[in-house]
C-alpha cells in the first residue's frame, strides 16, 4: 500500500507540489488517501518482490508463493486486457432539466458536444466542501471542459447561502431538490463526480473526495491534453 501511494505521488507530484508551494502544511495531502490515488501495478510489483525475498529461504514455501504470484498476475493482466478490449455499455448525458442559479431552466443535454464534468453535492456535506476549491480552480484552469454543480436535496435558499461563500458560476450550478440527477445515475453518496467526454460517453466516476491530483487524473481520460504537432 506504501508502494502503491508513493508511485502515485510521484507520478502526480505537480499537483501535490502546487498546494505545498503556497502553504507547507498541505503537504498532509500527500498522506491524505481519500482521494483514492494508487498505482495498482506499482503496489502489486513491490508486493512480488516482498513476498519472494520473505520466502527466499524456504524453497517449497518459495515455490508456492511464486507460483500464486504467478496466476495472481495472470488474472490482474487477463482482467485488464479484457476490460480494454471488451467495448463497454455507453451511457449518455440524461435528459434532465433544473434550474441553475440563476432561476433559468437548464436541460443537461444542452452542455454536450463538449468534455463535462458534473458534480453532485450538497452545503452540509464536509467532503463536498473540501472538494469544491479544488473543481472550482480546476474549471478556471481548464476552459475547454465544462463543470457543473447539481445540488441534491436543498432548497435555492441553502445554495445560494453557499454560493455567497464559494463562488461558482451560476449558470453552472444547478438546483435538483426531488434528487432526480442521484436517482438517474445511483448514487451511494456525496460527493459524486461524473465524467463525459465531448460525444456524450460516461468515462469514469469517482465517488469521494477529489484531489487536484486524481481530478487530473480522471480529466485525462476525457480531455487529453493536446500535443503539439
Amino acid at each position: 500500500m506504501v508502494a502503491a501511494r508513493a508511485a502515485y505521488v510521484v507520478q502526480w507530484w505537480p499537483e501535490y507540489w502546487a498546494p505545498v508551494s503556497v502553504s507547507p502544511a498541505n503537504a498532509l495531502q500527500i498522506l491524505d488517501i481519500r482521494d483514492g490515488g494508487w498505482n495498482l501495478w506499482a503496489g502489486l510489483l513491490v508486493a512480488a518482490f516482498w513476498a519472494a525475498w520473505s520466502c527466499r529461504s524456504h524453497v517449497t514455501l518459495k515455490r508456492g508463493v511464486l507460483q500464486s504470484l504467478g496466476v495472481g498476475a495472470f488474472i490482474l493482466m487477463a482482467a485488464y486486457a479484457l476490460r480494454n478490449w471488451v467495448e463497454p455499455p455507453t451511457s449518455s448525458l440524461p435528459s434532465l432539466t433544473l434550474v441553475n442559479a440563476a432561476a433559468q431552466p437548464t436541460d443537461l443535454r444542452s452542455y454536450g458536444g463538449q468534455p463535462l464534468v458534473i458534480n453532485l453535492w450538497a452545503s452540509w456535506c464536509p467532503p463536498c466542501k473540501r472538494e469544491m476549491p479544488v473543481l472550482a480552480q480546476a474549471q478556471k484552469d481548464h476552459p475547454g471542459v465544462r463543470f457543473i454543480w447539481i445540488n441534491q436535496g436543498e432548497d435555492a435558499a441553502a445554495v445560494l447561502r453557499y454560493l455567497q461563500s464559494m463562488p461558482l458560476p451560476p449558470a453552472q450550478v444547478l438546483l435538483d431538490p426531488e434528487q432526480l440527477a442521484g436517482q438517474h445515475w445511483q448514487q451511494r453518496s456525496l460527493p459524486s463526480t461524473y465524467f463525459y467526454d465531448a460525444n456524450g460517453r460516461l468515462r469514469s466516476t469517482r465517488t469521494g473526495e477529489l484531489s487536484r491530483a486524481s481530478l487530473s487524473e480522471q480529466l485525462r481520460i476525457i480531455a487529453p491534453p493536446t500535443q503539439a504537432p
